[in-house]
């Protein structure tokens, strides 16, 4: 009787395990049928940066575009406690190039030598598409999910021997729309930022004006 007891509950734990593997694997799946839909995406963008030593964090605020054709990408926010032009922060991803404007200093990096912005666009591109298992690859990470009232969440860590400035991902996709929602790099110094896309336009028209650098 007790090994058949025993023999119950195995089965049981495994059969919940596969159950659990099952719903990821199912929501992976509906996640990226779902973006393949969204041929352009507009919204409202805030991002939240944190460092090691200081004690506010730095946060701004703007707008976000994404044409997924193209994987072309703009983020362009102001410091939230600057009105000034010359302030403005803007992250832009197009072909080869991802250019970071820093109120006046610009940086134009080429993804073809350079490895770890070939990453960051990697897995940025590939999270807003909804391709978590593809970014996963990219920085050689496993993936948990948890879930939550708003959101299905994804954990990457990072392999210790992959190569990039940042252990850990989160990715949080909305139950409503299957969207990424908001998304955290954790550097391996410790600092984060995190980009917030909560108020969404799907499949409106968005100008090549948005991605020039």
């Amino acid at each position: 009787m007790k090994k058949l007891f025993i023999a119950i509950l195995s089965l049981c734990v495994l059969t919940s395990a596969a159950g659990l593997s099952q719903s990821k694997e199912k929501v992976l799946a509906d996640i990226q049928k779902k973006n393949e839909s969204y041929k352009t995406i507009t919204s409202s963008c805030t991002q939240v940066k944190t460092m090691k030593g200081m004690k506010k964090s730095v946060e701004s605020s703007g707008k976000m575009y994404f044409v997924r054709a193209t994987e072309k990408l703009s983020m362009q926010l102001t410091h939230d406690r600057v009105k000034h032009k010359d302030k403005e922060n803007q992250l832009i991803i197009n072909g080869d190039k991802v250019t970071m404007i820093s109120g006046g200093t610009r940086n134009v990096f080429n993804t073809k030598t350079d490895h770890n912005m070939n990453i960051l666009k990697g897995t940025l591109i590939s999270c807003i598409k909804g391709q978590i298992e593809k970014a996963a690859q990219l920085n050689k990470s496993d993936i948990k999910m948890t879930v939550n009232d708003k959101y299905y969440v994804f954990e990457m860590n990072i392999a210790k021997h992959a190569k990039g400035r940042w252990n850990h991902l989160t990715a949080s996709y909305s139950k409503k729309d299957l969207t990424l929602c908001i998304f955290t790099l954790t550097e391996k110094n410790g600092n984060t930022t995190t980009w917030n896309t909560l108020e969404k336009e799907f499949n409106g028209v968005i100008l090549d004006d948005q991605f020039n650098y």
